[in-house]
């Protein structure tokens, strides 16, 4: 759903109780100044996630203070499904608050996250903080780019081969995580 940008606390908490069986998510996630301040941010702003067996009635959440429509906005809300839903779920894993995950790389490596929230998703390096040891990273998330904020440790760099780049031309970095998965399956 989406909702007002700053309001999603409060649009939780009038909603939560429509939802007795539900879980409801807004994921935030750690931050670090340069003087080493620890504060969190919206991970997905202005978005609030259910987890319910049974889709909500759009006309009761329409009157809550704060909503904006369904995600698609075609008016009924659309269950997540394919690698939007493995990645919600692989968040909601770690909880609500997403910590730091550790990396290790330069700059344009294509690489992978081996550990936290975004464990499994291949990225590419943008840019890189050694002395805050802080990468920007960029990521196919919900069929779009996204680039994200993470600190060193459980990440590598990625093996390229030329058939890997190739088909990461022409299908995608995402469509290359499912191939991997299927084939490692048999």
């Amino acid at each position: 759903m989406a909702v007002r940008t700053g309001r999603e606390e409060g649009f939780l908490s009038r909603i939560r109780p429509l939802f007795p069986d539900g879980r409801l998510f807004f994921f935030r996630k750690l931050m670090r100044t340069k003087k080493g301040k620890i504060y969190d941010e919206p991970f997905f702003p202005g978005y609030v996630f259910l987890e319910s067996a049974v889709l909500p009635e759009p006309a009761g959440l329409r009157k809550a203070e704060g909503f904006l429509h369904f995600l698609p906005k075609e008016g009924r809300p659309e269950p997540l499904y394919g690698t939007d839903l493995a990645c919600i779920q692989s968040l909601a894993r770690y909880g609500e608050t997403l910590g730091f995950a550790p990396c290790v790389f330069d700059e344009n490596d294509r690489i992978v996250i081996v550990s936290g929230p975004f464990k499994d998703l291949p990225g590419t390096v943008v840019a890189v903080n050694r002395r805050n040891q802080r990468v920007n990273v960029r990521l196919e998330v919900f069929n779009r780019v996204m680039v994200t904020g993470l600190t060193y440790y459980d990440v590598r760099r990625e093996d390229w081969s030329a058939d890997a780049s190739a088909f990461l031309q022409k299908h995608g970095a995402a469509a290359y995580s499912r191939e991997k998965a299927e084939t490692a399956r048999g």
